[in-house]
């Protein structure tokens, strides 16, 4: 069950058990969201749906970088591919929803807009 050791108090021996409950329960991790303010989303419903998918995750990366620039390097597990980020980046660009910074042979810096 487990082991027992002993301790004084006020002059008395006090028996103490400590008991194995098994593993600590994890806690559930939440899902995560996006939230699109609605100016963006009445610009994004002009755009195709690939650059709207892109438009959404950027976002959320932009979310996690609290706003600041950053780069755009792989996406494949949002379920876009290199050609469909580079035409969603020129679409959102010429949308301005975003600025790109594009340096030779670097990963696009990113900026939201809005």
């Amino acid at each position: 069950m487990g082991d027992v050791h002993y301790i004084y108090r006020h002059g008395r021996k006090i028996e103490v058990k400590t008991l194995y409950t098994g593993a600590v329960p994890t806690k559930k991790r939440r899902e995560q969201f996006t939230l699109v303010p609605v100016p963006l989303m009445l610009k994004l419903a002009t755009l195709s749906l690939n650059a709207r998918w892109l438009a959404v995750v950027l976002l959320w990366k932009s979310f996690q970088q609290r706003g600041r620039p950053f780069t755009c390097a792989d996406l494949k597990e949002f379920g876009i591919k290199r050609y469909k980020k580079s035409s969603g980046l020129i679409e959102l660009e010429q949308a301005g929803i975003i600025t790109v910074d594009r340096a030779r042979c670097r990963s696009p810096r990113i900026k939201i807009l809005i």
